[in-house]
């Protein structure tokens, strides 16, 4: 059948992260690709949904959000980055998904530039794309930070917005302060949004710290915060995230969200407030098994020959890069078909070619099985 299909949607469906997300996964294969959390959602975050359902909570939720939920989102913005927001300036979102397709939508006509790190979350060159927009990809340094004045140097007067993903998704590099400053201040100097999605802000290895973007408060007409619950309280199936928005924006935002997602259900949203308002004990467990099966892989894969790892600092990645001539889809194919699933470099830019991507959200012994998969490809690329 020759079907139609529009162009813009055309050119996002046969790409790298739409392939892997559709395959067929064989019974068995090693789950080293996923990021979704291995742990359960902590039981008092479930005991709060059952109690809203008990109480009848069922029926549409407010537009922008529940008021409980926003008001414990209010108070988690001004515990983490010392920014005053009211809920008027906060959207309850479908994770952090419905957020990025919200804001993209917002700003971008056909056309239009989005400035992106690369490599970085495979989602948003999509999204932009999928609007008619123009991804701009600007490759971070040598030791995968910021490139300042490389995102400096490709501003343009179609340029509508700076999106970062920090801690980054794939490398697991945690910014530095003295970047996001100068991000916040060229979008200030030039009036564009820049956009910081924060999914992993709380997955951290020692040593490291994660600067909230809200925190540069001189700045805050220009600045939108993204947030999820997936990863820091495992509740990637729970589809519950916010968005913090300069208070000129919540309408038009709002009216775009709402096109694409019903309100986000009540219960959910009593559970999210209850999760940022209790203690955050649970939260610091995870992250303790993070470190140990981020010191983990980041072990074995410096063991693999013909690997060379980036030091673990925030989320629950291992990116690689590789020294043989071969495109990392191929590698990522071998892999795969040898018994482990991984994400090739390049579904998340350009630069990631020639290099991979390993989740430690999963067990050690998964981990273990999964990199003698690894290595075993490796011995025989070498």
């Amino acid at each position: 059948m020759n079907r139609h299909l529009a162009k813009t949607v055309a050119a996002t469906a046969g790409g790298e992260r739409a392939n892997h997300m559709t395959a067929k996964k064989p019974a068995g294969l090693v789950p080293l690709d996923s990021g979704t959390p291995n742990f359960p959602t902590p039981a008092h975050i479930t005991n709060a949904a059952k109690e809203a359902l008990d109480q009848g909570l069922t029926g549409y939720a407010p537009g922008q959000g529940d008021p409980e939920f926003l008001e414990a989102v209010c108070e988690h913005v001004k515990r983490e980055a010392n920014a005053h927001y009211t809920p008027h300036s906060i959207i309850a979102t479908n994770g952090a998904s419905s957020g990025i397709y919200a804001v993209m939508t917002t700003f971008l006509d056909p056309g239009d530039e989005a400035i992106l790190m690369d490599p970085t979350f495979s989602l948003y060159a999509h999204v932009a794309l999928q609007l008619g927009a123009v991804p701009v990809s600007v490759p971070h340094d040598a030791d995968y930070q910021i490139d300042v004045e490389a995102v400096r140097r490709a501003i343009t007067q179609r340029t509508r917005l700076i999106l970062v993903n920090n801690p980054n998704n794939p490398t697991g590099v945690v910014y530095r302060r003295e970047d996001l400053s100068a991000l916040a201040e060229l979008a200030t100097e030039h009036d564009l949004m820049l956009v910081s999605d924060e999914a992993y802000a709380k997955i951290l290895q020692p040593g490291f710290e994660h600067v909230p973007l809200l925190s540069f408060t001189e700045h805050r007409d220009h600045l939108i915060l993204l947030d999820t619950f997936s990863k820091t309280y495992s509740m990637t199936g729970w589809r519950l995230g916010f968005m913090v928005v300069p208070e000129d924006l919540p309408q038009p935002m709002f009216s775009v969200h709402r096109s694409i997602n019903g309100p986000i259900n009540t219960f959910v949203q009593r559970a999210g407030a209850v999760a940022l308002r209790s203690s955050q004990e649970c939260v610091a467990e995870m992250a303790v098994e993070y470190h140990k099966r981020g010191r983990l892989m980041n072990e074995m894969t410096r063991a693999i020959p013909g690997l060379i790892p980036v030091e673990p600092q925030g989320g629950f990645y291992q990116y690689c890069r590789y020294e043989y001539p071969i495109p990392s889809s191929e590698v990522r194919k071998r892999v795969w078909e040898a018994g482990a699933a991984i994400r090739s470099g390049s579904e998340f830019g350009a630069s990631g070619e020639n290099h991979l991507r390993f989740t430690y959200s999963v067990d050690e012994e998964v981990i273990e099985k999964g990199m003698n998969i690894v290595g075993e490809v490796f011995r025989h690329l070498g």
